[in-house]
């Protein structure tokens, strides 16, 4: 008789370990697929796959076609001269996400100055001016690139006119990006002032007293770069 007691015992037993035992096995299933899919989905990983989908730092082109270096000086004070430089080139390092990361190179030919009239030409060319026989190049070299607002930059480089190098500080406007399967364009507004004696052109005229020339020159820009696709990167 207590031979069957000890049986019945040890039959309960089993019976209520084993359910327990198999929700415990449960539990453990649940805590490691929960926690891979925690994995997956944290923080993390999403901050990871954000940082790899940042647009990278890509070479461009100026585009001339769509693109002008224009300039105003005054003109006996009450008026302007107007002008632009029609042979130019330039590369540029962009990245739309980080402003900071500009580099531009660029120069433009001091022959293809144009104010609309041939004999001023000619003297803006000769050495009371660019001297463009002697300087054939007027050039900018970037050194630094600050964010100022949405899309907006300071661009600080070099310039050098004849034999002089200044710093300058183009103030820019980001226009946008414009992607085909082809390339990527990027279109910029800038503005500079620069003083043209601190160039050493230093020549003037005077008309009863008046400056027939301003000192103070701004230079215009309009410019779109475009960076060539790859076939293995093209969208």
């Amino acid at each position: 008789m207590l031979l069957n007691k000890l049986k019945k015992y040890m039959l309960k037993s089993i019976i209520l370990v084993l359910p327990m035992t198999c929700f415990a096995k449960s539990i453990e299933s649940s805590t490691q697929t929960n926690n891979i899919i925690s994995i997956e989905s944290s923080p993390q990983t999403k901050k990871n796959k954000s940082i790899e989908s940042v647009p990278a730092k890509h070479d461009y082109e100026i585009n001339p076609l769509y693109s002008k270096i224009n300039f105003e000086v005054d003109h006996l004070v009450v008026s302007s001269v107007i002008g632009e430089f029609k042979e130019f080139e330039g590369k540029f390092k962009f990245n739309p996400k980080d402003f900071s990361q500009t580099e531009l190179i660029a120069s433009a030919k001091a022959s293809s100055i144009d104010t609309g009239f041939n004999p001023r030409n000619e003297h803006l060319k000769s050495a009371d001016f660019f001297d463009a026989i002697k300087f054939p190049l007027l050039t900018f070299k970037s050194t630094s690139a600050k964010k100022t607002g949405k899309n907006t930059l300071d661009l600080t480089g070099n310039m050098t006119i004849k034999d002089v190098t200044k710093p300058v500080t183009f103030k820019i406007i980001y226009k946008g990006e414009f992607k085909t399967k082809d390339d990527i364009k990027q279109s910029f507004k800038a503005t500079a002032k620069i003083n043209r004696k601190d160039f050493g052109m230093n020549f003037q005229m005077l008309f009863e007293a008046t400056p027939a020339i301003g000192d103070i020159i701004t230079i215009s820009i309009t410019s779109e770069g475009i960076h060539k696709l790859s076939d293995s990167t093209k969208i």
